[in-house]
């Protein structure tokens, strides 16, 4: 029941917060203001070579980082920002093993030197948690 109740979440808040990816030009802040979400400091890792998915999970794994065996994903390709091509990846998954956390939510801000570079580099990490008890939605705070 938690687990649906979690999707359930995740699908309303990101199609609450989502802009227009259709036209791919505006995006809601909660994608593009990393002030939002509570920072995660990090030694960067290295390159990665795969899709958003794939490098969102290694970069995550690198930095012990877990996100379960399922985690969801929401990618959206910013485009241009100060000379690299931006991409931000959302990384959620179910917390079994805490009772006041329900799930966690990444965000991952990737950056490529060009277009024609496959290799990703993580540029900026945060995370927001959905607690048990308390308010719905996504807080950038520890759960009670």
């Amino acid at each position: 029941m938690r687990k649906i109740t979690f999707i359930a979440l995740f699908v309303f808040a990101f199609m609450l917060f989502s802009a227009d990816t259709a036209a791919q030009q505006r995006f809601s802040a909660v994608v593009t203001d990393p002030d939002r979400w509570e920072t995660v400091e990090f030694n960067a890792p290295g390159e990665c070579a795969g899709t958003p998915e794939e490098c969102a999970v290694a970069m995550l794994t690198e930095l012990n980082i877990p996100v379960g065996e399922e985690p969801l994903f929401s990618v959206y390709p910013i485009g241009p920002v100060d000379e690299k091509n931006v991409t931000v990846v959302f990384v959620s998954h179910f917390v079994e093993d805490d009772d006041s956390v329900l799930g966690k939510l990444y965000r991952l801000e990737l950056s490529r030197s060009s277009d024609e570079s496959a290799a990703f580099n993580l540029e900026g990490l945060g995370r927001m948690f959905q607690c048990m008890h308390g308010p719905v939605g996504w807080r950038k705070t520890l759960c009670p």
